[in-house]
């Protein structure tokens, strides 16, 4: 189709704290000034709304003075957003309770996956202390234009109906208005995602449920509130476009702003610089219609530092669909003139994934580390933009030395376990860049599902095309990494034999 001019009316981001990587990759390691910067980089790009999910739930009950103080230093990064020009939304599970022992470390540094519990609020007496408990945290908490409560994921109980889910915006309506900053003018956001009262994430079909979650709040949601309903990148899998669907059919669009999730980046995932312009321009057309009817769009990165081009390309086509027509290249271009560095240097940088050898310059990445980025953009950037800069030059050092270890034939058992070393040694050399572990606590080893899944799928190819005894072969290999890149020779034997066997599977 042939996008028109017409934007969506509000464009939003989320900033998600899940997750425990080196920084600046997680925004979970995020300083109060790194905040600040990228809530003035969304300005920039053309954002005006902000979401956050600071994993309040990982604060346990009873609510101590240390626990206190460290959200009270967040309500401030709350008050930065709006400083920038941002509404700011608050993001919560709707009934995921801490367990005690998380206290022992300070609450940025908790890992709360492994732990929770989920509460039935379809108990009045037993989800009185999580409720009670919640509202202390609104009461701290107090400043954010919005406070959004997804139906699960995580969260969710089994078995339990829509009313009990809105049990919790009952809750926060009474917290906000006895507390809240400006309670008139302060929403409560119900988003809709994987049904409220399924048996689990994406276990059963959830039409049934988020329909009967739809059709409660429409009745019953207390005012002023808002519509977050989710979707996924793509028709058949996980949510598609049902809650959209929903929305439109109960005459509910109006109150939504349409979630497009994993549009600009898929989640989890580990950290690389993967395009994905031809999921947004599908997804912002798909949703176009309902530009001028919607409240909004909003958008979610895992680690928005590495897909800087996604997050300006949906941001810029989100406030003028006719710029979903920019061709590839032009909008790297269009960026790079925006950050304040050199085009030429750029774009290969942050297409290096799709590129060949042929295309990738040796001296690109010390050429990255030599160039400066003289936008004022580009000083907002979480981490600044010199390290910016070196973080693209080590993906480009990564992508440089996995194609060279692949490029051609091994010639014999004793070449393919240089090779392979090579190829292991590229990806485990980028990996302690960013030391990704998908929902683990950041001190795992490596392991193939904490790799780019292309490139542990073109390793894992060249492995089983030109090796003859993948066992000798692995042991030749693991010698050569033992020290280098990884710990043991056994650690390295290991990676191959997976790789060899087909087993290893990235992320």
């Amino acid at each position: 189709m042939s996008a028109s001019a017409q934007g969506f009316r509000h464009r939003g981001f989320y900033l998600h704290e899940g997750w425990f990587f080196k920084y600046p990759f997680a925004v979970r390691t995020w300083e109060r000034r790194d905040f600040a910067g990228m809530f003035r980089l969304l300005r920039h790009l053309g954002f005006d709304r902000v979401m956050i999910w600071p994993m309040l739930e990982s604060v346990p009950t009873p609510l101590s003075e240390a626990d206190a103080a460290a959200v009270r230093e967040f309500r401030a990064t709350v008050g930065d957003a709006r400083d920038a020009g941002l509404e700011c939304w608050v993001t919560m599970a709707a009934n995921c309770s801490a367990d005690p022992i998380l206290a022992r470390k300070p609450w940025r540094e908790r890992n709360p996956f492994p732990s929770w519990t989920y509460v039935d609020l379809g108990d009045p007496a037993g989800s009185a202390s999580f409720l009670a408990h919640r509202s202390s945290l609104l009461a701290i908490v107090n400043n954010a234009d919005a406070y959004v409560t997804i139906d699960g994921d995580p969260g969710g109980f089994a078995g339990s109906k829509p009313e009990d889910w809105m049990r919790v915006f009952q809750s926060d309506r009474a917290a906000l208005d006895r507390h809240g900053a400006d309670p008139s003018r302060q929403r409560l956001i119900p988003w809709i995602w994987c049904g409220w009262g399924t048996r689990g994430v994406w276990q059963m079909p959830i039409e049934a449920f988020t329909r009967a979650e739809m059709e409660l709040i429409a009745r019953a949601m207390p005012e002023p509130w808002g519509l977050l309903p989710g979707r996924s990148y793509r028709d058949g899998h996980a949510n598609g476009r049902i809650n959209v669907a929903f929305a439109e059919e109960l005459g509910l669009i109006p109150r939504s702003t349409i979630f497009c999730y994993e549009a600009i980046e898929f989640e989890p995932t580990p950290p690389a610089s993967v395009l994905q312009f031809d999921i947004i321009r599908r997804n912002l057309r798909e949703e176009s219609r309902f530009a001028a009817a919607a409240e909004g769009i909003f958008g979610n990165a895992q680690q928005p530092v590495m897909v800087l081009p996604n997050l300006y390309f949906f941001a810029r086509a989100a406030q003028d669909l006719s710029y979903l027509d920019t061709p590839d290249e032009q909008v790297l271009r269009d960026l790079a003139v925006l950050v304040g560095g050199p085009p030429d240097l750029l774009v290969p940088a942050w297409a290096c994934l799709q590129l060949g050898l042929d295309q990738l310059p040796a001296e690109l990445p010390g050429r990255l580390r030599a160039a400066s980025l003289q936008g004022e953009v580009a000083g907002c950037i979480p981490g600044g933009p010199e390290r910016y800069l070196d973080i693209l030059a080590s993906q480009v050092e990564c992508r440089i030395g996995l194609l060279r270890a692949v490029d051609g034939p091994a010639g014999s058992d004793a070449g393919a376990a240089v090779r392979i070393a090579d190829g292991i040694a590229a990806l485990v050399s980028w990996w302690s860049v960013h030391r990704y572990v998908y929902d683990g606590s950041g001190d795992e080893p490596f392991c193939w599902r904490f790799a780019n899944k292309a490139a542990v799928a073109l390793l894992g190819g060249w492995i089983r095309s030109n090796t003859v005894d993948a066992a000798a072969v692995a042991d030749q290999a693991g010698r050569l990494l033992a020290g280098r890149s990884l710990p043991t020779e056994a650690d390295g034997r290991r990676l191959v034999l997976e790789l060899a066997g087909g087993r290893a599977q990235g992320q």
